[in-house]
């Protein structure tokens, strides 16, 4: 873990280099109090590799591109199938009567349509196939993979189950940058999947190996989660509704139909944004709807479905983006609109 004087040191070059002092230092201290305060939560909470892939994808997720004076979202995950082949306790699959198994996948064309468009505004962050399944169930995922251009980073999140190194190496070829492989059986699947790996030809630049083998006194490996309050096990954080969650700042979840969900959270799937197949993407990210959670959420308030009931941080990502939105909001637009609490509908800014 790089220490807090070596980011100072960053920062007084960055600081030294530009004219834009006044802005940069008020950014760059902000992003500084989050590091500190991640290190400290990181060091008592967190696996050494669960914080090694935490900064891995920092590099790319909190950098703030700008479209047409906005800030865009850097992380796309993308649910391309309703099927899993596991049922982990601690997700809402377990049960089957809320969170069925069902054979319905992301079509190619729609899949074209979102590569194209993120081509179009040369999108700089990731695309991540993960979602509330098991993505290399989709039959046509080889296909899905082929509708993003190479320029455009692409991740799997996946159990490995079904993969064998002439696997990785053709998923890789086709596309894919990094595997993250989540292991449920237990510590002797990390010998098994860097021996996959190493025959794939993939060194670990290419891969990270979760350990999600523990019991629920070590919360099974994960940051456990409520998942927008659809499953109760293990020791979980209490539900605050005063406190910031970043999601609708940086992150956009696209569901296998072209829904646009508030984040990978929501297993309801309630509230959607809009969808894919039949608007662009810049429409949805920058709708009324989108902005409401937005901005109430960067201002701390989870009153509203389905935050009111999900007690997941919400903050380990996208500090760079909440400050870049609360720059724009304050000298840019005037008013946002708000939200009603009872209905969780938009009332217009006056």
């Amino acid at each position: 873990m790089p220490s807090i004087s070596n980011y100072a040191i960053y920062i007084k070059k960055v600081l030294d280099k530009t004219n834009e002092i006044n802005c940069l230092e008020q950014f760059l201290l902000t992003t500084c109090k989050e590091l500190i305060k991640v290190q400290v939560m990181f060091q008592k909470k967190i696996s050494d590799a669960t914080l090694t892939n935490l900064l891995r994808k920092s590099s790319y997720i909190d950098s703030v591109a700008k479209f047409k004076g906005a800030p865009l979202f850097s992380w796309i995950d993308i649910n391309i199938t309703e099927l899993c082949n596991r049922k982990c306790v601690f997700c809402p699959r377990v049960n089957p009567e809320f969170y069925p198994n069902l054979n319905l996948h992301m079509d190619i064309e729609l899949a074209k349509k979102i590569g194209k468009e993120l081509s179009s505004i040369n999108y700089q962050g990731v695309v991540v196939f993960s979602g509330y399944s098991e993505p290399t169930l989709c039959p046509h995922f080889e296909e899905i993979i082929k509708a993003f251009p190479k320029k455009i980073r692409l991740e799997l999140v996946t159990n490995g189950d079904k993969l064998t190194p002439k696997d990785f190496k053709n998923l890789f070829s086709l596309g894919i940058n990094h595997f993250v492989v989540s292991l449920y059986d237990g510590e002797h699947q990390l010998k098994k999947f860097k021996a996959l790996f190493a025959k794939a030809g993939l060194s670990e630049k290419f891969y990270s190996l979760r350990d999600r083998w523990h019991d629920s006194n070590k919360n099974f490996g994960l940051k456990l989660t409520n998942r927008g309050g659809t499953i109760k096990i293990g020791e979980q954080p209490e539900v605050v509704l005063k406190k910031p969650c970043y999601y609708p700042s940086y992150s956009m979840t696209i569901d296998w139909n072209g829904d646009v969900l508030v984040c990978m959270q929501d297993w309801n799937k309630k509230v959607k944004f809009g969808n894919a197949r039949s608007q662009s993407l810049l429409e949805i990210w920058q709708n009324k709807a989108f902005s409401k959670y937005r901005m109430s959420l960067l201002g701390g308030t989870r009153k509203f479905s389905p935050c009111n009931k999900c007690n997941a941080e919400g903050t380990m990502h996208g500090f760079n983006h909440a400050d870049a939105w609360a720059y724009r909001q304050k000298h840019v637009t005037s008013s946002v609109p708000k939200i009603n609490t009872k209905t969780n509908k938009i009332n217009e800014p006056i």
